[in-house]
Order: structure tokens, then sequence, then C-alpha cells
């Protein structure tokens, strides 16, 4: 019986470890979308108040309010015309 209850504790501060790193990374997964689903907005807006899609992530910061954390994330904008809604990934830096 004693050395079930030893077993108990590693086993129980395991599991919190384990418990705690995947709601850190949850939470992670929550910004980058945040992130993804703010520019893919300002996209919407922009084209809806201006008639096209910028062809640089610039206009979108600077006319529109989109904050990046550079060294945090890595923003793939791709942009085809003016009139077709440019290709948008967001990826963590340091996952």
């Amino acid at each position: 019986m004693k050395a079930l209850r030893w077993l108990i504790l590693p086993l129980s501060i395991l599991g919190l470890v384990f418990f705690s790193f995947m709601i850190q990374r949850s939470t992670q997964e929550e910004r980058r979308l945040q992130v993804e689903n703010a520019i893919e907005s300002a996209l919407s807006l922009c084209y809806a108040q201006e008639g096209f899609y910028p062809a640089q992530l610039d206009y979108l910061i600077d006319h529109y309010g989109i904050q990046i954390s550079a060294d945090q994330y890595f923003v793939y904008y791709k942009t085809i015309g003016a009139n077709i809604r440019p290709d948008v990934s967001v990826y963590e830096r340091n996952p």
C-alpha cells in the first residue's frame, strides 16, 4: 500500500504538468487564430469600403489598426490582384 502512495504522487504531478502544457498550447493556438481572423476581417472591411484588396499587409496595419507581434508571428500574405482576395496564413515563430 505504501508503494502505491509513492506512485500516486509522481503520477499526479506528471498529470498536472501535462495538463498545464495542453492548456498553454491551446491558448497559443487561440491567439494565432485571433490574429488571422483580425486580418481576414480587415481585408473584408477594406474591400467593402475602398473597393480593392491591399497589395501589402502594411496597408492594413497602417489604415485598419491591425497589430501583429512580429517576434511572435510570421504572416504569409500573397496577393494576385486588386480584386482577388489575398491568401493569408499566420504561423507561430517559436511554437
